[in-house]
């Protein structure tokens, strides 16, 4: 049986103003263990899960399932092939089959690769996904009879060799021989790991391409957390809610749900599904929550809208409109506030991510902040824009821009106060004569 070596050290900065994207909850369970249910379900009875030192005590701390041996490797140094490189040596001449713990794959998918492997165990396979438009990632060169010539890390958009991108779903049949080809190339993090994996195919095996009939999902960019999102919130069948929900008067629930204990939901609520809602959340009276995620311990309160939107632990709100944005831990947002997810022209939203302007593929996007940040009461969030951790946004701001971690961003009106040479009426009998 081939073992899992699972990459779950890397935090890319484009990922901001959010980190850790491996444990980020999803229906109350980690990234990581949602990895580790599959696997059970595939057939994987052992795994190496790679850590960095800063994401180490999160991994290790995510619960594990019965029927799988998980074993930790810590990564030195960064990219792909460090991490490889610290996982290989605990399989020595073992096969394995390597995945991302930040991406999202199909059962069926993993299966046929392994399928595929038992067949032909001296092959190299290489799961990838066809793209419609220019993606950053590892793109497959092929030789005339199907099989990989090389794999080229981030071409310029008018020279990619195909349109098949490298999803990290790649068969290794001798973890060893790998391992001191990645070695070579431990001075180059940003494409040691490809370039390592092009001399095993130049010089030992054929490579073999499978291609995915399915959407890929992957966490690279903050506003990829609604895709997961959805891709979990689908998995919900029925309306599973627990028996201590308090449910007031008037209130409507459509659809698939799952409602965890504790939960108050107030009167003249709707909520429709698919919606998860968490532990010892108070949902408040003439809310319309639809289509979202909203962690444990969280208010929202009167009259407040949450739609398609990723909403964090432990959060606030009071007569808001949130659409589709994500929301970290224990943030609060004031009364009147929005969090607009639509431009005015209705055109596709971008967003500056290391200072390169990115497409995110959205016409509706919502802010995206991060966590332990405060907004104000009648602030106006514009579409896409991000907030990074621990930042203030004061009363009635208007931010149609990025705003830098630990940051405050307030108005500064000027007030006129002079005597008042005016007299208020003693009688308003006119105006009521009136009505």
């Amino acid at each position: 049986m081939i073992d899992v070596i699972l990459l779950s050290g890397g935090e890319s900065t484009r990922f901001w103003p959010f980190s850790r994207k491996n444990i980020t909850p999803f229906l109350g369970k980690p990234l990581l263990y949602w990895h580790y249910e599959q696997l059970v379900r595939i057939g994987i009875k052992n795994v190496i899960v790679v850590a960095n030192k800063e994401s180490q005590k999160d991994i290790e701390a995510v619960s594990i399932p019965k029927k799988l041996s998980v074993a930790f490797s810590l990564q030195e140094g960064k990219g792909q092939g460090q991490a490889v490189f610290s996982a290989g040596s605990l399989l020595g001449e073992k096969p394995a089959l390597i995945l991302n713990a930040s991406d999202i794959y199909e059962d069926e998918f993993l299966k046929e690769i392994m399928e595929l492997y038992k067949k032909d165990p001296e092959s190299i396979y290489i799961g990838a996904v066809r793209v419609m438009s220019y993606f950053p990632g590892g793109y497959l060169k092929l030789k005339e009879d199907g099989t990989i010539d090389e794999i080229i890390e981030k071409p310029k958009e008018d020279k990619v060799p195909s349109d098949l991108v490298n999803m990290v779903v790649d068969v290794i049949p001798n973890m060893k021989t790998f391992s001191n080809l990645v070695k070579t190339y431990r001075s180059r993090p940003a494409d040691g790991y490809e370039r390592a994996l092009n001399k095993l195919m130049k010089d030992h095996t054929k490579a073999k391409p499978l291609i995915t009939a399915t959407q890929w999902l992957y966490l690279k960019y903050p506003w990829n957390i609604l895709n997961v999102m959805d891709a979990c919130l689908d998995t919900v069948i029925g309306q599973i809610i627990d028996p201590s929900v308090k449910i007031g008067k008037y209130v409507t629930i459509e659809g698939p749900v799952i409602i965890e204990e504790g939960v108050k939901i107030s009167e003249g609520t709707k909520i429709v599904g698919h919606t998860f809602i968490g532990k010892g959340t108070i949902v408040g009276n003439n809310n319309i929550i639809r289509k979202s995620h909203i962690g444990s311990g969280c208010v929202t309160g009167f009259n407040t809208d949450i739609t398609r939107s990723y909403i964090g632990n432990n959060c606030w709100f009071h007569t808001n409109y949130v659409g589709d944005s994500i929301v970290g831990n224990n943030v609060s947002v004031g009364s009147g506030t929005v969090l607009a997810n639509l431009r005015l022209d209705e055109s596709a939203i971008t967003s500056k991510v290391k200072e390169e302007v990115i497409q995110t593929g959205r016409t509706k996007l919502g802010a995206m902040v991060g966590d332990n940040v405060r907004i104000g009461v009648n602030a106006s969030i514009m579409p896409g824009v991000k907030i990074g951790e621990g930042s203030f946004v004061g009363a009635g701001v208007v931010l149609g821009e990025d705003l830098n971690d630990g940051m405050y961003c307030r108005l500064s009106p000027t007030v006129v106060i002079s005597q008042n040479s005016k007299k208020a009426s003693s009688s308003r009998e006119q105006f009521r004569n009136k009505l």
